[in-house]
């Protein structure tokens, strides 16, 4: 099953209860959510590309949030589940607001679009590289890079 960023699904709007796992998940951790943690949140689950740690850093300026605390709330953000990382069409880390569970990304070299994978059964990939090599798999990420219909050529 796939999901297009550039239609939000409804776990990643930004509403109370997400803003209650945000409250919740910082609490677990003994920390505050403060409005700027808030506000570094809401400007990436905006996002349906996802966003660069300097693009970020221009983006909240404006509301007087400094590059370190950009940093450190998107670290504790990655750490938390809320966040996760993709390498972008040039190779950048592009950062996106994330629901639970296992996903992996299909993302278009060409203009950035990001669709969500969920479907991924590489349990048997899995044991296989460990009865090859005796590495404990503890799990995997993949990303699968291309060109989105929007950006492939047409034939002809």
């Amino acid at each position: 099953m796939t999901q297009d960023y550039d239609k939000r699904p409804d776990d990643l709007r930004i509403d109370n209860l997400k803003i209650d796992d945000l409250r919740r998940a910082f609490r677990r951790q003994g920390l505050r959510l403060t409005p700027q943690k808030v506000t570094v949140w809401r400007l990436f689950a905006d996002s349906t590309k996802g966003l660069t740690l300097p693009e970020a850093c221009r983006a909240l300026q404006e509301y007087a949030i400094g590059q370190a605390t950009v940093y450190r709330v998107v670290n504790s953000l990655c750490e938390l589940g809320f966040l996760l990382h993709i390498h972008g069409p040039n190779g950048e880390h592009r950062y996106l607001a994330g629901h639970s569970g296992h996903v992996h990304h299909l993302i278009c070299r060409t203009c950035g679009h990001v669709r969500e994978v969920t479907d991924c059964d590489l349990s048997t990939l899995e044991k296989l590289l460990a009865a090859q090599t005796g590495f404990a798999v503890e799990g995997h990420h993949l990303e699968f890079y291309g060109q989105c219909p929007r950006c492939t050529p047409l034939p002809g």
